[in-house]
């Protein structure tokens, strides 16, 4: 078996698509496979038989998330005792521009759908040809959660981290829309800047004011942890921005980020405690992609960051678009590198 491809039913883009798998199915042919997962759980047994058949890529119906699952899951099944022994590698793993941002595959140069990019690889895994592909930092992030039973620890992969403060209340309101895209950003962000003149004024006293201030007040609001950065502790523990990432991101072509991740080996950290009319200031420079700048902004290239809360409200960090909730502590470090086909999608053929 050449290609091994999930797809979740339930995802945002599938519902109301019964046929989904079938309909990949008939794309790939006798090359692969691909497989239902309807829960999170159910990703590991199959990545588990891919790895038994040899599947030399696996593909996620999905964007940024899918891929983060498969990744986060493949890690977990190599490690068992059946493949420990094995020298077996993580295979090429590929999303497809199924997300609402997929920032990974066009960091990649990844282009078209699930049926496009699926019939090119098919077409030329059938006929010799070299799949093209390339390699990129991935982050490990140990965690500790906070449930019901204390805590648990885990361990997840990941590639762009937005931890506390302006990121993730960003994507908090971004994931409220019902068919979230790039307008959803340009929303997001036409709607804190309107909002912020009431939030920061006598305005948000006057009787019907008080919604719009609040909307600026929940972007805002600070994200209390202790950050320590390659080894270094920062100061104080009231932060408007934490973030890393070990990869450049583009949202949509509206917001671009981190361009020093680009650099093999190193993460991009963002953190700091800009007040709202510095991150205003500061568009601009996202627009373009350039480095962010003032006196309480930190825009640099590091290889660890340790973040841990400090207070009873715990963190809620947005790993690759995945909430994670109830997180105490987060360790990020530059991870292995992945290992992605570039594909450009042609028009499929069932």
């Amino acid at each position: 078996m050449h290609i091994g491809v999930i797809t979740n039913p339930n995802s945002r883009k599938n519902k109301g698509k019964p046929d989904r798998a079938r309909r990949l199915q008939s794309i790939v042919g006798t090359m692969g496979e691909v497989h239902e997962t309807h829960t999170l759980e159910s990703i590991k047994p199959v990545l588990r038989e891919f790895l038994r058949k040899r599947a030399r890529y696996w593909v996620a119906d999905g964007g940024d998330g899918a891929l983060h699952w498969m990744l986060r899951m493949g890690m977990e099944v190599l490690q068992e005792e059946e493949f420990a022994g094995q020298q077996v590698t993580m295979p090429l793993t590929m999303p497809t521009n199924g997300g609402t941002i997929d920032f990974i595959a066009n960091n990649v140069g990844i282009k078209g759908d699930a049926e496009g990019l699926l019939a090119t690889l098919r077409t030329k895994i059938e006929s010799g040809h070299r799949v093209e592909e390339t390699e990129v930092d991935s982050m490990v992030i140990d965690g500790v959660e906070v449930g019901p039973d204390g805590e648990r620890p885990f361990r997840t992969y990941g590639f762009a981290m937005a931890a506390g403060g302006v990121g993730q209340r960003f994507f908090s309101k971004y994931y409220e829309d019902h068919d979230p895209n790039p307008r959803t950003i340009m929303k997001v962000v036409g709607r804190t800047l309107m909002s912020m003149p009431v939030a920061m004024t006598p305005l948000r006293h006057v009787p019907g004011m008080g919604r719009f201030a609040r909307y600026a007040d929940h972007i805002f609001n600070p994200t209390r942890a202790r950050i320590t950065l390659d080894g270094m502790i920062l100061p104080g523990e009231d932060y408007t921005g934490i973030h890393v990432a070990s990869m450049s991101i583009n949202l949509g072509n509206v917001l671009k980020f981190f361009g020093k991740a680009d650099q093999a080996g190193l993460l991009n950290a963002i953190v700091g405690t800009p007040s709202p009319l510095a991150v205003a200031r500061n568009l601009p420079r996202m627009a373009r992609g350039d480095e962010m700048i003032g006196r309480a902004v930190l825009d640099r290239p590091c290889r660890a960051m340790v973040l841990e809360a400090t207070t009873d409200e715990l963190l809620e960090p947005v790993i690759d678009g995945e909430f994670y909730k109830n997180v105490k502590r987060l360790s990020v470090h530059v991870g292995p590198r992945v290992r992605i086909p570039k594909v450009v999608g042609k028009r499929a053929v069932a």
